[in-house]
């Protein structure tokens, strides 16, 4: 589930800035507000950063190293490569290998390649000139990229115009690459008597450890037409709002691609008072569509305002088996204010909800204006924090481990934890593989449709009831936490053992049963919870979906 969103994540304070060369190191044009000179927004509660600044451009690509020596006087003390979140490839003038790494590089990615440095103590302030090496897998060495820097000092972290920063192309980041660094004076100052330094990391080629995998995420946007207010409001997103919306699951998931598309209008005329009750209708309508199962489903609701009874977005907590495909579905309440902005708060929304999708659990945040419902207790970084540095090969951004927070946290300046970049590494490779398993069929095959009774128990007492087609909840899934009797001429006809699943927000219970007779054949329905306590359903008020087959 995702509250509304706090102040701070809303309106972060940013400046335009427009980069001349559209980041000419090509890893994307910066297309939202990026901060002034590469500082840190605010007081450093933003942590947020951009490429502005420094005297090098960062954008040479060259078959040709700069004439000069190396760099006496300077100390290389970090090579990171950052595709969302921060991986050290290089340290103190060494490779760091796979088994010292805290998370996997993701091959057709772009990547940010950045040093840290540090310099003597009789450190001559100069112009310094960065060159990235690169060999592909075949030993083909591809142009050296550079850049050219003032060094006055160490350099900072939190700045990107202090330190020495480089791109590896999507096309580039292959298994196989191999780098390494060099740091060159192309000064005239006579910097002999400074000690030989760190001026190489490593000495010689090494891998850059791209994984094999292929990783790619699919999405079906579902606007929804509400008409039981008046007037009715319909969702109508452009192309660039659902761009913006993929650009960031891009960036905050170990991705190569992200495939959306914009389904047909969704009419919706009940009453919404819990956000929770457009999850069944999404079950049903993937159902309907004969969806991959490894395509999320999310709707899009405008409701006059920012959230329904102050969620934002709720989802499906998700396992990773096929038989969940159903599941696989979240609602966004979709708002911009101004209205031609971009939609920035729903997007971070629908990330945190296709979070959930993924079987993510919510993670504390002490600063949060609401507490997030069954944090995850295994979350490492204190106080939610991402704990690396993370960095946008969209927007172009930095964000601090000490100030950004893991997009599953209710607190503000949202993005990745290496740590969730790794939980989620996995999910999407196992879905991704479904689509790479040749014909359907066999081991694994996605279970056939049959008629479900699906039930939504909502906190405050109410209950939402569907008949759909989807997959029969598994053996392993089914238990006797609520029981489905089925009843015809006062005499019990079948009683139903279910499935039961929590949404995201902890309070909302999802129950579901494969039917076993068509409901057009029974008089009464009554759930009856773990007390023994029954609860009867009215027949009149259970929605029949359009694709359900009546005939067992």
């Amino acid at each position: 589930m995702r509250d509304i969103f706090s102040s701070n994540y809303a309106s972060l304070g940013l400046t335009t800035l427009a980069l001349s060369s559209c980041f000419a190191l090509a890893l994307g044009c910066a297309t939202r507000p990026v901060a002034d000179d590469g500082e840190t927004l605010g007081e450093g509660d933003s942590g947020e950063t951009s490429a502005g600044g420094g005297d090098g451009n960062g954008d040479g690509d060259t078959t040709e190293v700069p004439q000069g020596k190396r760099a006496r006087g300077i100390h290389l003390t970090e090579v990171e490569a950052n595709q969302g979140t921060a991986i050290l490839i290089g340290k103190d003038g060494a490779w760091v290998g796979p088994e010292e790494r805290n998370a996997f590089m993701i091959r057709d990615r772009d990547t940010l390649i950045r040093t840290q440095h540090v310099v003597d103590d009789d450190w001559i302030p100069r112009e310094i000139t960065g060159v990235l090496h690169l060999r592909d897998a075949d030993g083909v060495e591809l142009g050296v990229r550079t850049r050219e820097l003032f060094v006055e000092g160490p350099s900072d972290p939190k700045s990107l115009g202090s330190e020495f920063y480089f791109s590896i192309l999507a096309d580039e980041a292959q298994p196989g690459l191999s780098y390494w660094v060099e740091l060159i004076d192309t000064s005239e100052v006579d910097a002999s008597e400074l000690s030989e330094g760190t001026n190489v990391t490593p000495e010689d080629y090494e891998l850059v450890g791209y994984e094999q995998t292929p990783l790619e995420m699919k999405v079906m946007f579902v606007p929804i037409h509400y008409t039981y207010i008046d007037p009715p409001t319909l969702v109508e997103p452009t192309d660039e709002d659902l761009q913006y919306v993929s650009d960031d699951l891009l960036q905050n998931n170990p991705l190569q691609s992200v495939s959306y598309e914009l389904h047909e209008v969704y009419e919706y005329d009940n009453q919404l008072t819990n956000l929770g009750a457009l999850l069944s209708p999404m079950a049903a309508l993937r159902a309907n569509d004969a969806a991959d199962p490894n395509v999320y489903y999310h709707a899009l609701v405008d409701v006059n305002g920012p959230a329904v009874n102050m969620v934002a977005g709720i989802a499906q907590l998700t396992g990773e088996s096929k038989s969940g495909a159903s599941s696989r579905v979240a609602a966004t309440v979709w708002f911009k204010s101004p209205p031609d902005t971009p939609p920035v708060g729903s997007s971070g929304t629908i990330v945190h909800e296709i979070g959930h999708n993924q079987g993510l659990q919510h993670v504390f945040c002490p600063q949060a204006a609401t507490e997030a419902a069954s944090p995850d207790p295994n979350y490492p970084h204190e106080g939610g924090k991402i704990g690396v540095y993370g960095f946008g090969i969209r927007s172009f951004k930095l964000y601090t481990p000490t100030a950004a927070h893991d997009y599953m946290t209710y607190c503000g300046n949202a993005w990745v934890s290496d740590w969730t970049w790794n939980k989620t590494y996995r999910r999407i490779r196992i879905l991704t593989e479904w689509d790479y398993e040749g014909a359907p069929g066999g081991e694994g095959a996605l279970a056939p449709n049959v008629p479900l009774l699906v039930g939504t128990l909502f906190p405050d007492g109410t209950e939402d009831w569907w008949v759909m087609m989807g997959p029969a909840p598994s053996v392993e899934e089914i238990g006797a936490e609520h029981r489905i009797a089925l009843g015809q001429d006062g005499e019990l006809v079948d009683e139903l053992y279910t499935s039961v699943s929590l949404l995201s927000d902890n309070a909302t219970v999802v129950v579901t049963a494969a039917l076993t007779v068509p409901v057009t054949e029974v008089e009464a329905i009554v759930r009856v919870d773990e007390q023994g306590e029954s609860h009867p359903i009215a027949l009149e008020s259970i929605h029949v979906d359009r694709g359900v087959k009546l005939g067992l």
